[in-house]
């Protein structure tokens, strides 16, 4: 098994426990009081980082007469300019420091998703201490080639990407010497059906690449968080909004405090459970080893002098005395004293033992 490449953000290390990002994204609305107030949710729901996303729509929307439709909570349909739809949902640069700053007050780590070279200019210019980006960027040569220039950590989504992809995509920052890279395994369809969530690619990236695994969310629930922590996910990421019901593209599908707080919640049971590599007892059955074990007990009584065999002895409990894989030690050995049926043996009951 190859070694696993240590990942840190902050001075953190990923993976000790699971690193738990809320993905706030666009679904502050333009507006800093909701960005706020969605900052201040995800840390109690238990989130380590929020992250945003910095993209320009003049970079992003290359025919400006394209429309997007898209569902809200209560079903209503809306279609809107791409456009304009990008334009308002903009993370301005001044926001981009006071967020950070704000985030960090409480606790939190910030960061956000980088959607071209200007994007990682600025995040880098703000001190952040990671870069990330979306699956749709994962073949963008160029912003990968210029993340990789900064000798950051970086968090690379692989949404639907072929193993070419990917491949060609972890090449540049390991031939750059990035050795800080999170892959994210991650489905690009909102929401992901269970039968399409294939969490054990996390694992088949894991030993493929030889870089920290997580997993990036688009499920309803938290079973599948729960399980990617269960199958070594270091990281998990999941759309957060502060309500359901609020306008925008991105509020359906995220999940609200409440279920934001029950996944991370099942997440650290998941890491509860799992435990810690190893193949050593619990501590929890150290007493049952002596409790529930048997010892060598006399099988009849013997006299001094008796030279000991198999048919004199059997195992019972409790398991305080000679184990029995220890019978050898005692066994064709003269006994220098009398033993009363069901004794346990110890090597003091015997000569030259």
């Amino acid at each position: 098994m190859q070694k696993i490449n240590d990942v840190y953000i902050n001075g953190r290390k990923v993976g000790s426990p699971c690193y738990v990002i809320a993905e706030i994204g666009v679904n502050f609305n333009g507006d800093m009081v909701l960005a706020k107030k969605t900052i201040d949710a995800a840390i109690s729901a238990g989130a380590d980082a929020v992250k945003f996303q910095t993209f320009s729509s003049d970079e992003v929307v290359a025919d400006r007469d394209l429309m997007y439709t898209y569902t809200q909570s209560d079903g209503t349909t809306v279609t809107e300019s791409q456009y304009e739809m990008f334009k308002r949902l903009e993370l301005p640069y001044e926001w981009h420091i006071i967020l950070k700053k704000y985030a960090e007050s409480k606790g939190a780590d910030f960061m956000t998703s980088v959607a071209d070279i200007n994007a990682v200019d600025l995040v880098e210019e703000i001190g952040v201490s990671v870069l990330k980006t979306a699956s749709e960027n994962l073949i963008n040569i160029d912003l990968l080639n210029h993340m990789a220039s900064k000798r950051l950590p970086v968090i690379l989504s692989t949404g639907m990407a072929s193993y070419d992809e990917i491949d060609n995509a972890v090449s540049i920052f390991k031939n750059a010497g990035c050795e800080e890279l999170v892959i994210l395994h991650c489905v690009s369809s909102y929401p992901t059906p269970f039968d399409q969530c294939n969490l054990n690619r996390i694992k088949a990236l894991r030993d493929t690449y030889g870089y920290p695994v997580g997993f990036s969310d688009h499920t309803e629930g938290w079973e599948a968080p729960m399980l990617a922590a269960a199958a070594g996910a270091c990281m998990v990421e999941k759309h957060f909004t502060l309500d359901k019901n609020l306008p925008g593209p991105d509020h359906r599908f995220s999940t609200d405090p409440a279920e934001f707080a029950k996944m991370v919640q099942m997440i650290r049971k998941a890491e509860t459970i799992m435990g810690k590599e190893g193949l050593h007892y619990a501590d929890i059955e150290a007493k049952g080893r002596d409790e529930y074990r048997r010892s060598i007990v006399s099988a009849h009584d013997l006299k001094k002098g008796t030279v000991l065999t198999l048919s004199d002895i059997t195992y019972k409990r409790p398991g305080y005395g000679m184990k029995p894989y220890e019978r050898d030690r005692i066994l064709g050995k003269k006994l220098n004293k009398d033993i009363p049926k069901t004794t346990r043996l110890s090597p003091e009951d015997f000569d030259n033992v």
